[in-house]
């Protein structure tokens, strides 16, 4: 008789669903609350508004000798959030009041949070929500006795585009090394990739976005901006300083900071008051400073200008109209 040996049989994987969840937090005074998870104890009920699109008012003017209308642009309103969101705790009253009052603590109007929303892939899109009110809510059984409570809560986005990941890029002025030792032939030199003499961006956003611009030291004279509107930085940024320009209307302005010993590298990647301390407003110096926005879709060439040993990065927010 003879015996036969086989590779014993192995069922094959079950399949990977391709679907997955919408996974939203908020985060409010340092606390982030997931929104979509119940085992959590806080989650969003059916019925929320505010992940649509953006709400706008069409401008136009009209004659009487032409037909219908010339548009003129759109206004933006601000954005509207409804949450119906669901308190419970299982541990006793004293858990489900302990609960319930950390969450309110985030529900400042003098304050605002960020909603986040994680995609499939990884990235993210975020909206800065100020509180309203809370519908003047009507408590029709003892939630302290029973450890749970549903409320529908207003907020309002002043800011109703939603951020995604921003782009961020640097650049400076090409540093030229010999290719071969210095005690070998010298056939051609190698410079830095990028230069501000190629500096570009690319806005992968729905709508133009404002850069925020680091400006790091050693640095005698430097401009930023777009198309050959430049805010011209007339004065030196010295080596271990860092000068922060906000191009956004609604936050102009530009900072001096000194930066700690061991910070980033990466200006965008430093915590203000952490990483950038000894802020010194010289805004003023600018003088009549021009900042273009970046238009969204497309790679701009940027107006930069750079002299000195320094470093100039953008950091540009991506604003879309929907949360995906």
């Amino acid at each position: 008789m003879g015996i036969s040996y086989a590779t014993p049989y192995r069922p094959p994987q079950p399949a990977v669903s391709p679907w997955t969840r919408a996974r939203m937090t908020w985060t409010a005074k340092g606390v982030t609350w997931p929104l979509t998870t119940p085992a959590s104890g806080v989650f969003l009920m059916p019925g929320v508004r505010g992940l649509g699109s953006i709400s706008s008012e069409r401008h136009s003017t009209s004659s009487p000798a032409v037909a219908g209308s010339r548009f003129e642009g759109v206004s933006v309103h601000d954005r509207g959030v409804f949450w119906p969101v669901h308190l419970f705790h299982d541990a006793g009253s004293e858990a489900w009041v302990e609960l319930d009052r950390a969450f309110w603590q985030g529900m400042d109007p003098e304050d605002t949070g960020v909603w986040e929303i994680l995609h499939p892939d990884g990235s993210r899109r975020s909206l800065r929500l100020r509180f309203q009110d809370d519908g003047d809510h009507t408590t029709t059984f003892d939630p302290v006795r029973y450890g749970w409570q549903t409320y529908g809560i207003n907020l309002i986005a002043e800011q109703p585009f939603w951020e995604g990941d921003p782009v961020v890029r640097s650049w400076k002025n090409p540093v030229y090394a010999p290719f071969f030792e210095p005690n070998g032939p010298h056939l051609f030199n190698i410079g830095s990739g990028a230069d501000v003499s190629t500096a570009a961006i690319d806005n992968p956003g729905d709508v133009e976005s404002y850069a925020r611009w680091f400006i790091d030291g050693e640095t005698t004279d430097a401009s930023v901006g777009v198309d050959g509107l430049v805010a011209r930085v007339p004065f030196p940024v010295p080596a271990g300083k860092c000068l922060v320009i906000d191009s956004d209307p609604a936050r102009i302005g530009a900072i001096m900071y000194d930066v700690v010993p061991g910070a980033p590298s990466k200006p965008s990647e430093r915590v203000i008051g952490v990483d950038m301390v000894n802020p010194v407003d010289r805004t003023p110096d600018l003088g009549e400073a021009d900042f273009p926005p970046i238009p969204a879709g497309a790679m701009v060439a940027l107006s930069l200008s750079l002299a000195g040993a320094g470093e100039v990065e953008a950091l540009l927010p991506t604003l879309y109209r929907r949360p995906w």
